[in-house]
């Protein structure tokens, strides 16, 4: 594996430059629309006709992501930079350089979340635009050993029929098109959970992983609801529950997997500083946990940063590093197969 690189200031007091770097092999917490890169956005906007998404989107010399002033500002730059994603083929071409971009890095296993409430919304069918995906996944498996899996996500300001949508064309997809799970993001404060437990039964009775995005910018009853009312068994962010020590248990009790995201957390404003993230409460409480970026671009990070982060600031040991690795992968939703070939390369 490639080695991760090593933050300006250097490792944490525990380690040394001179000792062998922990390397970050999965990741499950990453949005393929957070992956655009500049120059592909600037095709896209080209190709579209679109010289708005460039100006309201990109730095002035279009090399970044401008950066995002709060949460709704991430948003809004979200919904820009995904409109002149359409195409199965431009997906395609998403996905190889998402996959080029975490093999060089050494990732050997991602969990994609594919904005399927967003392509519908839109007016396409993200079907054939998941057949691209899965056709990008089988060649960045020949050309690097990545393997790669797709989570529909469902959008859920826009409530409980469209995301029966997003579910419905995520179960016709199936795991025949890599699609292992079935997820809940958006605007966490825009309906309760409770309206999207049925869906989350019914991916799960259909053989689906569920997650949710749940105390990013809700607090620690978002994610109490997340786990007794949807019932899912990933929660994505859950900074909120540090503020409750009964929902901390909850978590530590359940085995609910936390995907972390703090550099997300700093980028769109729930935290001030990476300082402020919860990381070692949720260690201290025997919470699964893993670190992850995102949408990396859009937040200038990768999985190596995170991990230099979290070792400078937040005090993260080579020992509990590695064993969120293992963390991550037992709360993956790999097909068994690809568990155990994963689990040989860590």
């Amino acid at each position: 594996m490639i080695p991760t690189r090593q933050s300006k200031q250097g490792w944490d007091q525990n380690d040394t430059k001179t000792e062998s770097p922990v390397t970050v092999a999965i990741e499950l917490h990453l949005h393929l629309e957070g992956s655009l890169r500049p120059e592909r956005i600037s095709a896209l906007a080209q190709q579209y006709g679109r010289p708005d998404v460039v100006r309201a989107c990109l730095t002035d010399d279009g090399l970044a992501l401008r950066p995002c002033r709060d949460f709704p500002d991430f948003l809004e730059l979200f919904k820009a930079t995904t409109s002149v994603l359409r195409t199965p083929a431009d997906h395609h071409a998403v996905a190889l350089d998402l996959g080029e971009a975490l093999a060089e890095q050494g990732v050997k296993y991602a969990e994609v979340t594919v904005a399927y409430g967003v392509l519908q919304k839109r007016g396409f069918d993200p079907v054939p635009i998941q057949r691209a995906l899965w056709e990008a996944s089988d060649e960045i498996f020949g050309h690097h050993g990545l393997h790669l899996r797709w989570q529909p996500d469902a959008t859920r300001q826009w409530g409980p029929d469209a995301a029966w949508r997003v579910l419905e064309d995520a179960l016709r997809a199936g795991a025949g098109l890599g699609v292992v799970a079935f997820g809940l993001g958006g605007d966490e404060a825009a309906l309760p959970v409770a309206e999207f437990a049925p869906h989350f039964r019914e991916a799960r009775r259909d053989g689906l992983g569920t997650t949710c995005h749940a105390g990013e910018t809700g607090g620690p009853d978002s994610v109490r609801d997340a786990v007794l009312i949807a019932g899912v068994t990933r929660v994505g962010h859950g900074v909120g529950a540090a503020a409750d020590q009964d929902v901390l248990r909850l978590l530590a009790e359940t085995g609910v997997h936390v995907e972390m995201c703090p550099g997300s957390n700093v980028a769109t404003g729930v935290l001030a500083c990476r300082e402020d993230h919860p990381m070692r409460a949720f260690l201290e409480a025997g919470i699964s946990c893993n670190l992850n970026t995102d949408d990396p671009t859009f937040f200038n990070t990768t999985l190596a940063d995170e991990l230099s982060e979290a070792m400078r600031l937040l005090g993260l040991t080579k020992g509990e590093a590695k064993a969120m690795e293992v963390s991550a992968l037992a709360a993956s939703f790999a097909p068994d197969p690809v568990r155990q070939a994963v689990a040989a390369l860590i």
